[in-house]
């Protein structure tokens, strides 16, 4: 039986179970059973179905014929729905970086930690550090609204690359690709930096296509 330790144990058992699932853990399609939970966790089942409630809040669980709940199966039209949002938002957010010649000081620090995880780092780790790498360099536009909008996709988007581990193994390449983009936005070339964001993005979107 899992431990869980924190402020709060609804909170505790969302964030082990989210874990779990941007692990891969509990796989596309795995059942979220009030029963399942219980027993692994030892927790009663009104704080069961409270975390249940903000799993499927985050778009971590949907229900399964409108009644069992399961980690979600993303389709290939959610992914390219994903993207078709996600995209031009940071397509604009790199051009105001560029033209604002913003200091990239604090992505490229989230960078260094990407770099410094260790080798048998678990995928979940590297999707948080990984999201928090995109917030971080979105921030940068200094848009309160885009601010508002951009971190609502991320659940959706971890769900998305919680399904592309077996392309990075080791999460080498994961930092070389997000290196190569902080340095087309440092190159002070918005077409420059523009394009290297839309091949980073469109990457993800081929493997994810792979991957299903």
């Amino acid at each position: 039986m899992t431990a869980l330790q924190t402020t709060s144990t609804r909170d505790a058992l969302v964030a082990e179970v989210r874990r779990l699932i941007l692990s891969g853990e509990l796989p596309p399609g795995a059942s979220l059973t009030e029963t399942m939970l219980a027993s692994r966790f030892g927790v009663a089942r009104p704080t069961i179905r409270s975390a249940l409630q903000e799993l499927v809040a985050r778009n971590l669980a949907q229900r399964a014929n409108g009644r069992s709940l399961i980690v979600p199966v993303l389709t290939e039209a959610d992914i390219k729905d994903l993207f078709l949002i996600r995209t031009p938002l940071e397509l604009e957010a790199v051009r105001v970086i560029v033209e604002s010649g913003t200091s990239l000081a604090r992505p490229e620090r989230i960078l260094a930690e990407m770099d410094a995880l260790a080798a048998d780092a678990s995928w979940a780790d590297r999707v948080e550090i990984h999201t928090e790498f995109h917030i971080a360099l979105v921030e940068l536009a200094g848009s309160p609204r885009l601010n508002r909008i951009y971190p609502a996709l991320q659940e959706e988007m971890q769900l998305c690359l919680a399904q592309l581990h077996n392309f990075y193994p080791g999460g080498t390449n994961l930092a070389d690709e997000h290196r190569r983009l902080l340095a087309a936005i440092g190159s002070g070339d918005v077409a420059v930096a523009q394009a290297e964001m839309r091949e980073h993005l469109s990457t993800a979107v081929r493997h994810l296509a792979v991957g299903r």
